[in-house]
């Protein structure tokens, strides 16, 4: 009797720590995919938010234009750190074949090299470095 007791004991406590185990995983993963988003744009606030909407229309009065493909580390690291796609549609051309026809065409016939992410301002290719405050420097953001 006394060895089935145990017993029991043994097997709650098993199905006690797989609760915890489970439960925690679910946390984590619900806390991880709350910090993802999910419409193209980086998570800013308010007045970040604004302050890249005018650095990027001010890019785009100043004929910037980004060349890139979305499977491109590079790429998805600079147009993040510009807010995210939705933000830099003005001035984005996806090359890739997830682009649409028309951007794959323009792509084609305007980008220079064959690198990606291809930076160009008033048509020349840009060779500074690849950060939205050296950009601004550049095209007098």
């Amino acid at each position: 009797m006394l060895e089935l007791k145990y017993y029991n004991k043994k097997r709650i406590m098993k199905k006690e720590i797989l609760i915890v185990l489970i439960s925690t995983i679910v946390i984590t993963g619900v806390v991880f995919l709350s910090d993802v988003t999910t419409d193209g744009s980086a998570d800013l606030s308010g007045s970040q938010l604004r302050e890249m909407e005018e650095l990027i229309e001010c890019f785009d009065e100043n004929n910037l234009v980004i060349y890139g493909s979305e499977w491109c580390p590079a790429c998805t690291s600079f147009v993040e750190s510009l807010g995210g796609y939705d933000l830099v549609e003005p001035i984005y051309v996806e090359c890739s074949d997830l682009g649409s026809d028309e951007e794959q065409e323009r792509c084609l016939e305007e980008a220079k090299t064959n690198y990606v992410p291809e930076i160009q301002i008033d048509g020349e290719v840009y060779h500074g470095d690849i950060d939205p405050e050296s950009l601004a420097e550049e095209v007098g953001c």
